[in-house]
């Protein structure tokens, strides 16, 4: 009968992913709570896009800055080496969504402040990490929050990278849409002696082996590393696409984790 079919179907939709429920019933506010908005991970994204916490930090020319991802609504991550250029003149320069539902316009927001750790130093990957501040929470009914790292980057672990290519010119010209790909955790130790001589990495740094193909190669400042639905890196400094046999260098998020806690509890405290 109809209402059988009827509740076939209702009984159909409960078992779908949780895509359905991705698309949430408002925007993110100041006070949101981050773990009801959590990315679920790779198969609840709704639509072509990766997840609702991938995000772009923009010039104010329109020209692509650094990858960012969303941390909680008011604080985004970022390398410092990335965006420490653009620190002084903030004029203009946006984080934008990259999920976006329907007609959505407004899913961006303006920066407010930039924290750096003080060791940090430019063109150097020891503590390469950056919170920054938005001046509002990033709208759209997508928008969502990624998780920190919670499992050690072990060699060997698969892991995921994305990118657009705006730093590998030489390579391709850049998408519009992200690429995301594989790749796997390389042994810290041999890492370290292949940069020997270049750059002098810290155990605040993680490296992955790139694709010997160039165009499949993804590396954009900023941009993030994912293991299941938690960030565990961020594309550092000192390696690009171009030459493919140099490990690809990230920020490890389980390092500096300890940082982003005293940032984000300064900014509560009213300290900073």
């Amino acid at each position: 009968s109809f209402s059988m079919r009827l509740l076939l179907i209702a009984f159909l939709i409960c078992l779908m992913p949780t895509a359905w429920t991705k698309i949430y019933k408002g925007y993110i506010s100041k006070r949101t709570k981050v773990q009801k908005r959590f990315w679920g991970g790779m198969d609840t994204n709704t639509g072509a896009n990766f997840g609702g916490w991938l995000l772009r930090i923009m010039n104010s020319d329109g020209t692509f800055a650094c990858g960012a991802s969303y941390y909680a609504p008011m604080l985004v991550l970022t390398s410092a080496n990335c965006i420490r250029p653009y620190r002084n003149s903030l004029d203009g320069v946006s984080v934008e969504g990259t999920a976006i539902y329907g007609e959505e316009r407004d899913n961006y927001a303006l920066i407010d402040t930039i924290y750096m750790p003080e060791s940090f130093k430019p063109r150097q990957t020891d503590m390469d990490i950056a919170v920054v501040r938005l001046m509002r929470p990033i709208k759209g009914r997508l928008t969502e929050f990624i998780k920190l790292c919670e499992t050690y980057p072990l060699t060997g672990m698969r892991m995921t990278a994305f990118a657009w290519g705006y730093d590998s010119f030489d390579v391709q010209p850049p998408s519009h849409l992200t690429k995301k790909g594989d790749v796997l955790v390389e042994n810290f130790a041999e890492c370290r002696r292949k940069f020997k001589g270049m750059l002098d990495l810290t155990l605040t740094s993680i490296c992955v082996t790139e694709p010997k193909d160039p165009r499949l190669c993804l590396y954009d400042g900023g941009s993030p590393l994912i293991y299941k639905d938690e960030l565990c890196g961020i594309v550092s400094y000192g390696s690009g696409c171009s030459n493919t046999s140099i490990p690809g260098v990230y920020t490890n998020i389980m390092e500096v984790k300890k940082y982003i806690f005293s940032i984000q509890k300064g900014i509560k405290s009213g300290a900073i």
